[in-house]
């Protein structure tokens, strides 16, 4: 076989070889707390309240005299350069977060939540 017919087999081997690769992931509590700290006032709404306008949480956490229900949204994309000598990766991860606090009855005594856009750059 020539020298310059096995370089092009070879080159024509490594461009079969070489691609791209697109990454998304999505899990946990869809986010459904977003717009709506409004709805929750602290001394007044119940674990149940939530619950029926959150759904289930990720967790449910117990502390001493108090419950802490939990929810998380994770959501991945990325893009990436796969080679036969060279990979490259690029891999944005956001976090959507909820937390509330119930005092050993069930009434709120704490939130907070964040919930970034949906588009991960």
């Amino acid at each position: 076989m020539k020298p310059t017919t096995l370089l092009k087999l070879c080159t024509l081997c490594a461009l079969l070889l070489a691609g791209c690769a697109q990454y998304e992931n999505r899990r946990g509590v869809e986010v459904a707390w977003s717009g709506s700290a409004e709805e929750f006032t602290v001394g007044k709404t119940t674990r149940h309240d939530v619950l029926k306008r959150l759904g289930p949480p990720s967790q449910v956490i117990a502390l001493n005299d108090e419950t802490v229900l939990y929810y998380l949204f994770e959501r991945s994309q990325g893009n990436g350069l796969v080679l036969v000598v060279y990979n490259r990766m690029q891999i944005d991860t956001r976090y959507d977060r909820a937390i509330f606090f119930f005092d050993g009855n069930d009434v709120l005594t704490e939130f907070s939540s964040r919930a970034q856009d949906g588009n991960a750059k």
